[in-house]
């Protein structure tokens, strides 16, 4: 695959189960990924390297996903790079709102591997 991953998410181990279900994707290795604790250590990231894919939780310190999201778009103007939200927040305006501002996908917690893997091989595939 050959595809680069930025994993932002406050918590160390769904940072780690996120890491492990996208290794189970054919040709992505543990060096494919990096890891971000929260959106404004992601922006950083993002500014610094070249990603095919971010997936972000939305509630975190510092920079939430929501903020995250819309600074990529906005101050990055980076329109083309899919970025999957994984959250707890599953109501449909939540979901309105992570789209609104620029989401490419949006999952719930517990997410579902199958649709993880749906998510993002349609998007690197398309």
């Amino acid at each position: 695959m050959g595809k680069s991953f930025l994993v932002v998410d406050d918590s160390a181990t769904f940072r780690q189960l996120l890491c492990m279900s996208l290794t189970r994707l054919d040709g992505v290795a543990d060096s494919d990924i990096t890891e971000a604790v929260d959106g404004e250590d992601a922006l950083g990231k993002l500014e610094q390297g070249k990603f095919d894919m971010v997936l972000t939780d939305i509630r975190m310190p510092n920079m939430d996903g929501l903020e995250f999201v819309r600074r990529v778009r906005n101050d990055l103007n980076r329109k083309d790079l899919p970025i999957i939200i994984i959250s707890t927040k599953g109501a449909d305006e939540d979901i309105q709102l992570g789209m609104s501002l620029g989401a490419s996908g949006y999952l719930s917690k517990p997410i579902s591997m199958v649709k993880l893997r749906e998510l993002v091989t349609g998007y690197l595939a398309g």
